[in-house]
């Protein structure tokens, strides 16, 4: 039986269009599937094998890109990373080991990489990585491996407390890889300790740098940076300023530090309470190298009058609110919140 020509004709037309679809809807297929590669950068070869690729989610070694150096491998790795170890251009299925002391760390028999678990700090050190082919060496090599984190938040206290006749000095400490620098707002320069490590740093200021202004201090190396800030309030008005905050977050264990001041000779320091209770300058008063919970300084300079509140590592029970008096009654508060 024929179909009349029209017929025919669009009988064709859709057979050709629906072709068209399919091999558009495959060639879709295959951008999608390559797209998951390229964003993962961790696709898996035919045996399931990791291909070398750095990402977000891990790092790349190839030892067969230094068989002619005889010097050490140095790989840096962001904290929190997995490490692939590429067997890539090694001759033959070469058994493989990754020592560390007296320790196998991982060995790869007849795969093409190492994978590690998420790295953290103590995977930092020096490593062994040997490679065997038919029970004979192929070859020998260190790899030193440096696991890179951003900087702690710093902690920032007061110092020399006990000097008589002169105000204290703020410190800043932080910790991170590479050993992270300090800056001190107003492109202050301040005083690095000879007691550093290689991962903390610790850098102290004149506070009567800041006796009449906020202050902050910012840790910075290759992986970020964090910053601590003095809570500085004017007590001139008891209305709050822009830069005076009402409420401050932190999490467990971090340092809090307030200071609030007033002008005037004839004037005593500000009296800090907390919740309605009066804290006692004396009984509070910091002293050096002690790791009190809660300590208070009362400082002056020029005519400007202060009162320091510290909390080294704060608490949950440090939470509530802090108000701080002068004599002649202006006051302003700020609610502490410290997060688990």
């Amino acid at each position: 039986m024929k179909f009349p020509y029209r017929w025919r004709c669009c009988s064709n037309k859709f057979s050709f269009q629906n072709t068209r679809m399919k091999t558009w809807r495959q060639r879709n297929m295959i951008a999608a599937v390559l797209l998951l590669c390229v964003v993962g950068a961790l696709c898996s070869d035919d045996m399931g094998t990791p291909v070398c690729g750095s990402s977000y989610e891990a790092a790349c070694l190839t030892p067969a890109d230094y068989l002619n150096r005889s010097a050490p491998i140095n790989k840096e790795v962001a904290v929190g990373k997995k490490l692939i170890i590429s067997l890539e251009g090694l001759s033959g299925s070469p058994v493989c080991h990754l020592i560390r002391g007296e320790d196998r760390v991982m060995t790869a028999n007849g795969s093409q990489s190492m994978v590690t678990s998420p790295l953290s700090e103590t995977d930092s050190g020096e490593y062994t990585l040997t490679c065997d082919s038919n029970n004979a060496a192929m070859f020998s090599t260190t790899v030193i491996l440096h696991v890179m984190k951003r900087p702690t938040k710093p902690q920032l206290m007061l110092d020399g407390v006990d000097v008589p006749d002169a105000s204290p000095l703020f410190k800043c400490v932080s910790e991170g890889f590479p050993k992270p620098t300090i800056q001190w707002s107003g492109n202050k320069d301040g005083e690095q300790s000879l007691k550093e490590s290689d991962r903390k740093t610790e850098s102290k200021i004149l506070s009567s740098e800041y006796y009449n202004t906020g202050m902050m201090c910012c840790a910075t190396n290759a992986e970020g940076q964090e910053c601590s800030q003095l809570y500085d309030y004017d007590l001139q008005s008891s209305v709050m300023n822009k830069d005076e905050a009402s409420t401050v977050t932190l999490s467990k264990g971090q340092s809090l530090l307030l200071r609030c001041r007033v002008n005037g000779y004839s004037l005593r320091s500000p009296v800090w309470e907390k919740g309605g209770r009066q804290l006692n300058a004396r009984t509070l008063s910091c002293k050096p190298e002690e790791e009190e919970e809660m300590c208070i300084k009362n400082d002056s300079h020029y005519n400007v009058r202060m009162a320091y509140l510290s909390i080294r590592s704060v608490r949950e029970e440090h939470n509530g609110t802090y108000t701080c008096t002068s004599t002649n009654k202006n006051s302003k508060s700020v609610y502490v919140h410290v997060s688990g």
